[in-house]
């Protein structure tokens, strides 16, 4: 740099004196200042494009997936197409679905527009309770099924309408009158896992009103020859000609080229119960962005991100592809992504001038395996802690809510916010997992609307203590599960709830296991690093759908044996059987860790008698394969819910 301006002042120089030879008499020229240390030029930031799919975690500004986006007065905030306001946050709510354009620069990014619009409305219905966790389970809008998981947020205008305290799937049943929802949610092939689920201002699907209708986003994938309906996911919706009937926008028709599509479809319903659309209008996931008029891969630019359900993925061909939601990418290299199909996955690139995305990082959904259910004992600047001793700080990251409230804001906090809302003596459920440090990363806290006592912990077996069964004890999450008190044998369950006993759960006992231990209802069992257990169970997951380690056994697949449950019952002889499904009846049917084998079913197909009853699937003896169990010469009878996962199976 010293060089250059020397040679800028010697030119100067030159210049100021005469470009010939002569000129003696002129006077010599001001001598020019040079700084003998120059400050260098900093280059100005670079800023980059990025448009983003995901799933709103928290506030303060705006973070999706886990990303801060800030909120600028020109920020563009638009929801259910409903008109645009700037730089006000104040509808977007935790478990919101959205699309974001921004700009990043330094590594902040300023939101440039906010879009958000609910997947699904329409009367719940259909409503598969967990058996294990009966707050999770699975429903139906308009045919499509909603998958109700861990991070499922249920907005407090849903009301506790069985009086238990809660606000969940159990309420969308309750009373003589259907709840009419809207859903937010990551697209699966059998409908979506809701992220958000809120209650309707109004009943739906009403011939004489406007606005009012169903509302259902998927794929199109059939359309009568003569175009007078059309499919999603066995749906049927009637198509109606003349001056008031369906309104196709986006160049789209009742024909052929429809198939595919990925739509959404507003619709009411006739008096003999009919779906009939009112208006069918593409969804795309990104803008005009060169505006040319069209959307296409042109469009396609700057940084790309997107979380969703991994649908397909496919590295044979070149480029890779690959499906994530409603979303087909080309990719230049998808093959971390080998392995994952079924799982929710978050992925970041660039796309090249090809309009081919290179993948920059890529991840699956990690699995919230630790839970707290406790009595807040103090609460700090930061974080609070439980009577058992566990430190719980929410973060931008963290997908906190206040059902204990009568506002509507309870899940439009910001951390210090929801800090400033606890106090010691509240009940409070906290899910987490574990980082590679071992550190809890919380990703849903709840301050809970009611009065419980007791406490409850779940999550890896840290240690064990005591040599047999008689005297053992265990750690999770430093607090000390006293396992003395338990009396009945029953109370020493399995993961699928089938009993152990004292021994069979010390026996099966191992470190890194995960456990859930529950106090006395009285909470007299709930100490500082210490909890007095009535129950123990071991645990197969969280009920968080898409995690790699159960994505086989998610909560689409829940069923119940309470009286909200649908299921159904067949016999037969089964055929064409794979891995975890079999044909009966003409029905695929699909089995699942949690469905019950017969015993007599697991005794043939080892040979031997066996001192059990029932068997859950993930936990036969032997190496059992379905193959082994259902040959297709044995008449067997079968419960399954109402999207043909099996419950039971038996020989008939």
């Amino acid at each position: 740099m010293k060089t250059l301006l020397l040679g800028a002042v010697m030119l100067a120089s030159l210049t100021a004196c005469g470009g010939g030879g002569g000129g003696g008499s002129s006077s010599p020229p001001e001598p020019v200042a040079v700084d003998p240390d120059p400050t260098p030029v900093e280059s100005a930031p670079v800023t980059f494009m990025v448009d983003s799919i995901g799933v709103i975690t928290g506030f303060g500004s705006v973070f999706v997936s886990g990303d801060k986006y800030e909120v600028e007065p020109d920020t563009s905030i638009i929801i259910d197409g409903q008109g645009e306001s700037l730089g006000d946050d104040s509808d977007l709510r935790v478990g919101m679905k959205v699309n974001i354009s921004s700009s990043e620069s330094d590594g902040e990014r300023t939101a440039q527009r906010i879009e958000y619009d609910d997947d699904l409305k329409g009367p719940a219905s259909n409503v598969v309770l967990d058996t294990q966790d009966p707050s999770l389970g699975s429903f139906s809008v308009v045919q499509q099924t909603v998958v109700v998981d861990g991070n499922t947020i249920f907005d407090n205008n849903i009301g506790d309408n069985n009086a238990d305290g809660d606000i969940d799937i159990r309420d969308l049943t309750a009373g003589s009158a259907q709840v009419v929802v809207e859903v937010s949610g990551l697209l699966i092939s059998e409908g979506f896992v809701a992220t958000r689920i809120e209650r309707s201002d109004s009943v739906a699907g009403r011939p004489d009103v406007s606005d009012d209708e169903y509302e259902v986003k998927g794929f199109v994938d059939e359309v009568a020859s003569d175009g007078s309906e059309f499919r999603i996911n066995g749906a049927t919706f009637l198509v109606v000609d003349g001056t008031s009937g369906t309104v196709f926008d986006d160049g789209l028709a009742a024909d052929s080229s429809l198939v595919g599509e990925y739509v959404e479809v507003k619709a009411d319903q006739n008096d003999a119960g009919a779906w009939v659309a009112v208006r069918v209008e593409r969804e795309d996931d990104f803008d005009d962005d060169n505006g040319d008029g069209q959307v296409d891969d042109d469009d396609r630019n700057g940084k790309y991100e997107i979380e969703g359900v991994l649908n397909a993925v496919d590295t044979s061909i070149t480029p890779n592809t690959l499906t994530i939601g409603s979303v087909t990418l080309e990719a230049a290299d998808a093959s971390d992504l080998v392995g994952q199909v079924g799982n929710i996955v978050k992925i970041k690139g660039t796309f090249d001038d090809a309009g081919v995305l290179v993948i920059d990082q890529s991840r699956s959904q990690v699995e919230s395996y630790l839970r707290v259910q406790d009595q807040v004992a103090e609460v700090s600047a930061s974080s609070f802690a439980t009577r058992l001793g566990v430190s719980i700080t929410p973060t931008g990251n963290s997908r906190v809510k206040d059902d204990d409230s009568d506002d509507d804001e309870g899940d439009h906090l910001t951390p210090q916010q929801f800090l400033g809302r606890v106090q010691p003596g509240d009940y409070i459920e906290a899910r987490a997992f574990l980082d590679a440090n071992g550190e809890a990363v919380w990703t849903r806290i709840e301050r809970e609307d009611e009065d419980d006592m007791d406490c409850r912990i779940q999550g890896p077996v840290e240690a064990i203590q005591g040599a047999s069964a008689s005297d053992f004890t265990f750690v999770i999450q430093g607090v000390t599960v006293d396992v003395s008190q338990i009396i009945s044998e029953d109370d020493f369950e399995g993961a699928n709830g089938q009993t152990l006993g004292r021994q069979g759960f010390f026996d099966q006992l191992s470190v890194d296991d995960v456990v859930k231990a529950t106090s006395d209802k009285q909470g007299l069992g709930c100490e500082l690093d210490r909890l007095t257990a009535r129950e123990v169970e071991f645990e197969n997951n969280d009920g968080l759908f898409g995690t790699s380690s159960s994505s086989s056994s998610s909560s689409s697949s829940s069923s119940s044996s309470g009286e909200d449950s649908v299921d159904d019952e067949l016999s037969g002889l089964p055929s064409a059987v794979t891995e975890n499904t079999f044909v009966l009846n003409g029905r695929t049917i699909t089995v699942v860790g949690s469905t019950l084998i017969d015993d007599s079913l697991v005794e043939a197909a080892l040979g031997r008698e066996i001192d059990s009853d029932d068997i859950a699937f993930d936990q036969l003896p032997g190496e059992l394969t379905l193959a082994d169990l259902l040959p297709t010469d044995i008449v067997i009878k079968v419960k399954v819910t109402a999207d043909d996962v099996a419950i039971e199976i038996e020989d008939s």
